[in-house]
């Protein structure tokens, strides 16, 4: 039996990539209501700005919060956070596909993705402190 001091033990920290979905969560919002915001400002002032491109920048940034809370799942085995992320993404891409006489219901849905997101986020949090920033990993030899 090995004394704990002579054990070969690595201290391998999980915080790779624990950004990567609350980033993607973050710019994917920016993208929808960051920037609904600065057009509807700029239509005060007097500037007509049509950005046909915004949703497929939001189902990309919306796409790497969801891929961010799956990757991190190892570190954390919080279901919950990879099922909320999961279930989000749909909501928010399903929601760019509605024809346009849809719009509030989009809106609604695109809506509790973003909260369905965030909430995963908070969950994923809320895990990875609980499991703590880094575990023990025997090294090899």
């Amino acid at each position: 039996m090995m004394k704990a001091s002579t054990q070969l033990e690595q201290i391998v920290s999980v915080g790779r990539g624990k950004w990567l979905a609350p980033a993607g969560t973050a710019m994917a919002m920016l993208a929808c209501y960051g920037v609904t915001a600065v057009i509807g400002l700029l239509s005060l002032i007097g500037i007509s700005v049509a950005l046909p491109f915004r949703a497929p920048i939001i189902i990309l940034f919306s796409a790497i919060a969801a891929a961010g809370l799956l990757g991190s799942y190892k570190r954390h085995h919080s279901r919950a956070a990879v099922v909320l992320g999961l279930a989000g993404f749909i909501l928010i891409a399903g929601s760019k596909f509605l024809p346009p006489n849809r719009k509030a219901e989009a809106l609604v849905i695109e809506g509790v993705g973003f909260t369905s997101m965030l909430v995963g986020n908070f969950f994923s949090f809320r895990a990875r402190r609980l499991a703590g920033a880094s575990c023990t990993v025997p090294r090899m030899a």
